[in-house]
């Protein structure tokens, strides 16, 4: 047995120390989530590995950079465009900056519900968004979609927020997306753009009195230390983008490129999934670390949605009517997709 064990680990040891000779290509993805198995950046970044250099047979390795590493989400497109890293993950706060028009996914109050979101993700309209940031950026192309928790909703340190009455002057984080912005000043707040990596600290040292995440982005970065009331109202869909750098991809054989193709509609899916049953434990650690959570009423979600007619208009007179109206077919077209279903499901 000792000599089988003594055997089994020079084997080891040997596969080790020549897998990196076999591979022919290198993938190096970069996320801004911290480096754990509660993050979902990160469990959808491990499983691209694991996929990739399995079924690559180790031609293609991975090394993933987590936790800022590599800088903020700008920072992350700008390395995949010039070819410094192959893949990233980004929010649309992420990319709106090479693409600003991307931002017509967060029109508040725009995506109902997950189900809508999941089939809007499969729909024609990331084809188009595809094709558009491609020829944009020259080299930045879209993989798949996905999300990074869900839904935004509003978390504050000291004063709850029942309706938007409640968010005058409030120093509330945003993303650095235009649309965000004018979002959080509309409703009264005071908007206050701060990159993922610097949000801890500017929490606790009161820069922002809030933020506009889920509660799967809170609880894995131990942000309810300070965050400790959240209202869910689900104002915008946390999608999630995965770009790779299309050289890279094109200098692929045709096997591995539909093998990384593949990798990557199933990482979406990967994410997608752990989103939706972590949000739940999310909010039970939050609420068991003391912080309060408030379901808006009816009358009280009406003083937040009062802002949908007025960023739609935003988003118009700045962009133009071609994506709202592109997005707004969209999300018509898979909520009747899912009114069928639900009404196979009853009988109906």
């Amino acid at each position: 047995m000792k000599t089988l064990r003594t055997l089994a680990t020079a084997i080891a040891f040997s596969l080790a120390a020549t897998a990196p000779a076999l591979a022919q290509f290198t993938l190096k993805i970069g996320h801004v989530g911290p480096a754990t198995d509660i993050s979902d950046d990160h469990v959808a970044s491990v499983f691209l590995k694991s996929f990739i250099e399995s079924r690559s047979g180790g031609r293609i390795k991975v090394e993933i950079f987590p936790a800022s590493q590599l800088g903020d989400f700008r920072a992350h497109v700008e390395q995949v465009q010039l070819g410094g890293i192959e893949a990233t993950h980004t929010s649309v706060g992420g990319i709106g900056q090479f693409f600003p028009e991307i931002q017509v996914l967060e029109l508040p109050y725009l995506i109902p519900n997950d189900l809508v979101a999941e089939r809007l993700a499969r729909g024609p309209l990331f084809k188009e968004i595809r094709d558009a940031v491609l020829k944009k950026t020259g080299n930045v192309r879209l993989m798949s979609i996905t999300n990074t928790g869900r839904f935004r909703s509003f978390f504050t340190t000291r004063k709850p927020i029942y309706s938007a009455a409640d968010l005058k002057g409030v120093k509330m984080r945003t993303v650095d997306s235009p649309l965000e912005i004018e979002f959080v000043r509309y409703l009264g707040g005071n908007p206050t753009p701060v990159v993922w990596g610097e949000l801890y600290t500017s929490l606790k040292t009161n820069v922002v009195e809030g933020t506009k995440n889920a509660a799967t982005d809170i609880v894995p970065t131990n942000m309810h230390d300070s965050l400790k009331f959240v209202i869910l109202d689900e104002h915008a869909f946390l999608w999630g983008f995965n770009w790779v750098s299309d050289k890279w991809l094109q200098s692929l054989p045709k096997d591995l490129q539909e093998l990384v193709a593949d990798a990557f509609v199933q990482m979406a899916d990967v994410q997608f999934q752990y989103n939706k049953e972590y949000e739940g434990k999310s909010l039970a650690v939050f609420a068991k670390s003391g912080g309060k959570i408030h379901i808006p009423t009816d009358e009280q979600r009406k003083t937040f949605t009062v802002a949908k007619d007025h960023m739609r208009k935003w988003f118009v007179e700045k962009y133009g009517p071609e994506w709202v109206e592109k997005a707004e077919k969209a999300v018509a077209s898979a909520e009747a997709d899912v009114a069928k279903e639900r009404a196979t499901v009853l009988g109906r």
